[in-house]
């Protein structure tokens, strides 16, 4: 019996360091290229410090940012095979797996979970001299959303629907890239400017340093709010903070947010999406040193935005696992 139990016992032992020491394959050699947004848009250096990481881990993976239109082109581009990464948010990337919003009839499919990260809220400017001081006042007016195919689109339709204000009908659509967006305004190309991305952000920061107090902050009224996240869950209430805008010392209530996600075509090798995750993961430190916006694509925020929302990828569900960020 006893000579039984440690033949057993020693046999399990063996289990566990063969289950142990099975590791992931290393990547072969290929070029990946991840979908960012506009040059003025957070995403962009974001991809290009997550593109560094990726690439001094694994030099096998050369990793380049492309500047794109944004969450909607960068799954547009996945579903092309044109990229084999990208950075979207969780409610654009539910949108198109359920072919519903913008991608009525057309739904994207072919794209996995990668690694969650961190939060972007809506953020509508104007100038004090528009008048405009609630959004239902952009009845007539031409409002920024970001460059076509950005977030910017399909969710600034959806709040001035709630406000029964109906696009190209009770206002006008200008698609401007963030970068462009204060110099827009400025020059009376529009009456206001929406971005959703995280705060501070480099074109509000911009338009900020220069006219301050002038600017003007527009975010639905809270009942208005409540209603929009009861129809859409994914979305979350959220504050633009005092301070982080020159002239703006006081917290900005009754915004709302999404979380930014990386995704990866179903075809990239699981080996692949396993260094990717891996790579962020492991090197976050230095993804924090290189960009502010990397403090929270940390491990607490590793599953936000994916979980219940989209398959993980197979090669990242297998990091995470391993790392006991996924259970």
């Amino acid at each position: 019996m006893q000579k039984t139990s440690w033949i057993a016992a020693a046999a399990a032992v063996m289990l566990a360091s063969t289950a142990a020491s099975a590791q992931m394959a290393a990547p072969k050699q290929q070029f990946m290229s991840m979908a960012t947004s506009s040059v003025g848009g957070s995403w962009f250096p974001l991809g290009g410090a997550m593109a560094k990481i990726i690439t001094d881990a694994y030099p096998q993976l050369k990793v380049t940012a492309e500047v794109t239109g944004g969450t909607g082109d960068n799954l547009k581009l996945l579903k092309n095979g044109q990229v084999e990464l990208a950075l979207s948010t969780n409610d654009m990337a539910y949108l198109a797996m359920k072919g519903e919003g913008a991608f009525k009839g057309a739904p994207i499919t072919n794209f996995k979970g990668l690694l969650g990260g961190h939060a972007i809220i809506w953020q509508v400017y104007t100038l004090k001299s528009s008048g405009i001081r609630s959004l239902k006042d952009f009845k007539g007016k031409r409002l920024s959303l970001g460059a076509a195919g950005s977030i910017g689109g399909p969710t600034g339709q959806i709040v001035m629907d709630a406000y029964g204000l109906k696009m190209n009908t009770d206002w006008k659509p200008e698609y401007i890239g963030h970068g462009d967006g204060p110099g827009a305004l400025l020059d009376g190309r529009v009456d206001g400017v929406l971005i959703i991305s995280s705060a501070p952000t480099a074109a509000v920061t911009d338009i900020t340093s220069r006219r301050g107090e002038e600017v003007v902050f527009l975010n639905p009224e809270k009942e208005v709010l409540d209603r929009l996240i009861e129809k859409h869950p994914y979305w979350f209430p959220a504050v633009i903070p005092g301070g982080v805008y020159k002239g703006h010392p006081n917290d900005m209530p009754n915004s709302f947010g999404s979380a930014t996600i990386l995704v990866a075509h179903e075809k990239v090798a699981d080996e692949a999406a396993y260094a990717v995750v891996k790579s962020l993961v492991e090197g976050h430190g230095k993804l924090v040193a290189a960009n502010a916006l990397a403090k929270e694509w940390s491990k607490a925020n590793a599953t936000r935005g994916i979980s219940g929302v989209m398959p993980f990828h197979p090669g990242a569900e297998k990091y995470l696992k391993e790392a006991g960020i996924l259970k």
